[in-house]
């Protein structure tokens, strides 16, 4: 339990190694390199042109991202898919890689497909729309307007033919009727054009919509040509289009075989913009090149080794933190207890004055999954599903002790399923400690005991911090008298034995007397009477550990429930084996995930409100040591 000890490190080198000195930290990886005081020192700095390196790389994942559609590979094939492994020596050979030209073509392709795609779109709502007008047997050039006609093509309701009949009989209108769909009636009508704001009102009125012949529709007739014929030309024009497309997509499908090449072209570039941009932090001068950071410790004799493998013409300085420093921090944990830094990373780093809460909260949060779950045969699925994944995937990071955790979880599920909860929802009544569906009570009391124990091992937990700064008045008159009231006034109401009243006493007065820090003997004894009041907290905190039992009960009662209708389903006739399997895996399938997902939650809760609060300090700032950043390939 505790945070790994860093230590400044400066490296001072002829100007001459800059580029050479970034290199190697970056392939080190355990450095992470600060900006340089130089209103301090006086150093100046050389900036960084990173502009052009940064449209490379945006050509570049534009072009992978343009084949990845191309790529047939599954989900299966994804996970169990490695990234290639690359050399220093390897990496040179890929930057000689000419990829200007297979960028441009791509992005030519892309630009044609894109100019056919909206071409062919705007083609075929054009003929949707003139097949509503395909009865018509007038010439497309017969809908051009003259001196006198007004010619006009559009919809109206078939209820309303009736009025448009009547308003032909008293105006200058003629019109005919040339398809019809559902409820609507396509018409094409002659007006004279001296009427035709008149008969615009009137046709308002009867709800006619007019369609208008857009230019290019009129550009494409030709003389005699009816709208059966454009629509006749339009669908040519569209097999036109697409057959062009697709002679595209096979062209870019021949172009998958790049891919590879840009991905790993994309990982190197994307690092020597990191290394130039960590240029900017340096300080220089005309000779000299002076670099800052933070180093693990522990790593500090490493990188002296690789520098004066690396660099002859430089010195290296460290030195412990100062205070008020920003100092970064490093969560160093056994490796058993690593996959729960995923949870204190969640919540946010320690202070560096703080406590590592991983290894306090990590037995905790195995026991409260289980005890939330309690299933031993999701944990099973769990366990797997999280090995198989490690074991193809190969994951790193957090990824790795995301998965790292949810097998010890799925662990903890077959062991306290077994004791408390079943599997699939059938229990083992011989290997059952506790049955929460007959007797919920002794769930209950193990759920509290739990909360009450955790609750008070955050407060010996601020205990120890206060004493590591020194303050021990608050640490042993006031968390030491939390630790001696709460056991010893549980004790005493299930005892009744007047030693437990006394010590209870004894902790309440070590609160009433130093919690408050005023000076004032009446001001402190009423504030410390009001930190007495602190107590409901802590009987709100215990309580909260009820939801241990309230979901512990839930998944093992829709476990059943599955198990009953799958056996009722076997009922059915013919197919009800079908059915029972269907529900049976879905079902249990739904309770996994949302067992876990409430588990998790729930539990990690109850970590963060209930127990950090008691002694964790937030704060921390990460350590981001320089290095290799890679995405599609593995640097080696």
């Amino acid at each position: 339990m505790g945070l790994a000890k860093v230590e400044k490190v400066g490296i001072l080198a002829h100007a001459s190694l800059r580029s050479k000195l970034l290199s190697v930290l970056q392939e080190a990886g355990i450095v992470q390199v600060e900006e340089v005081d130089r209103s301090e020192t006086g150093l100046g700095s050389t900036p960084a042109d990173i502009s052009e390196l940064d449209h490379v790389l945006h050509r570049l994942k534009r072009g992978m991202d343009f084949l990845s559609q191309f790529e047939e590979k599954g989900l299966l094939d994804r996970i169990k898919a490695r990234k290639p492994a690359l050399s220093l020596q390897e990496r040179g050979k890929v930057l000689k890689f000419d990829y200007f030209p297979v960028l441009d073509r791509l992005e030519k392709i892309e630009a044609e497909k894109s100019e056919l795609l909206s071409h062919l779109k705007f083609v075929q709502k054009e003929t949707e729309f003139l097949l509503t007008l395909a009865g018509l047997e007038l010439p497309v050039s017969a809908f051009k307007s003259t001196n006198l006609i007004e010619v006009m093509v559009g919809s109206l309701p078939l209820s309303r033919r009736e009025e448009l009949a009547g308003l032909t009989e008293e105006m200058a209108l003629w019109h005919e009727v040339i398809g019809s769909e559902k409820r609507v009636c396509f018409l094409i009508l002659f007006v004279l054009k001296e009427d035709k704001d008149l008969i615009d009102e009137k046709l308002k009125e009867v709800e006619f919509l007019p369609l208008y012949l857009a230019e290019p529709i009129l550009s494409k007739a030709e003389e005699g040509d009816r709208v059966r014929d454009i629509i006749e030309k339009n669908r040519r024009e569209i097999g036109e289009k697409t057959k062009k497309i697709a002679e595209l997509d096979n062209e870019e499908k021949k172009m998958v075989v790049y891919r590879d090449r840009l991905a790993e072209l994309y990982d190197i570039l994307h690092n020597e913009r990191e290394k130039l941009s960590a240029s900017r932090l340096l300080g220089e001068t005309e000779k000299a090149v002076y670099i800052e950071g933070w180093v693990k410790s522990e790593d500090t004799p490493r990188l002296r080794s690789i520098l004066a493998r690396s660099a002859e013409e430089c010195e290296v300085f460290t030195r412990p933190p100062l205070d008020g420093e920003d100092v970064p921090v490093i969560l160093e944990n056994p490796r058993p207890a690593e996959p729960f830094e995923v949870l204190t990373k969640l919540y946010g780093l320690p202070h560096r004055d703080s406590i590592d809460p991983t290894i306090p909260l990590a037995p905790f949060f195995f026991v409260f999954v289980g005890l939330c779950v309690s299933e031993a045969g999701y944990g099973l699925i769990m366990a797997i599903l999280s090995l198989l994944y490690i074991r193809c995937a190969k994951p790193r990071g957090n990824a790795l002790q995301f998965f790292r955790l949810l097998f010890l979880l799925g662990i903890s599920n077959i062991i306290l399923g077994t004791l408390v909860g079943g599997w699939f929802g059938f229990p083992i009544r011989q290997l059952l400690v506790i049955d929460a569906l007959k007797d919920p009570l002794p769930f209950l009391v193990l759920a509290l005991v739990l909360g009450f124990v955790q609750v008070c091992f955050g407060t010996l937990l601020s205990l120890i911090a206060r004493l590591k700064k020194k303050n021990y008045v608050q640490a042993i008159f006031v968390q030491g008298g939390w630790l001696l009231l709460l056991p010893a006034l549980v004790a005493y109401f299930l005892t009744k034995q007047t030693l437990w009243g006394i010590l209870a006493l004894a902790g309440a007065s070590g609160i009433v007397f130093f919690a408050s820090p005023r000076r004032n003997l009446l001001a402190r004894f009423f504030g410390g009477l009001y930190s007495l009041y602190d107590i409901s907290r802590y009987l709100g905190d215990v309580l909260s550990y009820s939801r241990l039992l309230a979901l512990g009960m839930a998944t093992s009662v829709i476990a059943m429930v599955v198990n009953t209708l799958s056996q009722t389903a076997l009922g059915i006739p013919w197919v009800g084996w079908l059915f029972a399997a269907l529900i049976f895996a879905g079902g249990h399938l739904f309770n996994l995930i949302i067992s876990f997902l409430g588990g998790f939650v729930h539990s990690m809760r109850l970590q963060f409100v209930e127990f950090f609060t008691k002694f964790f300090q937030p704060g921390g700032k990460p350590f981001k040591p320089f290095k290799l950043e890679n995405k599609f390939v593995e640097f080696v």
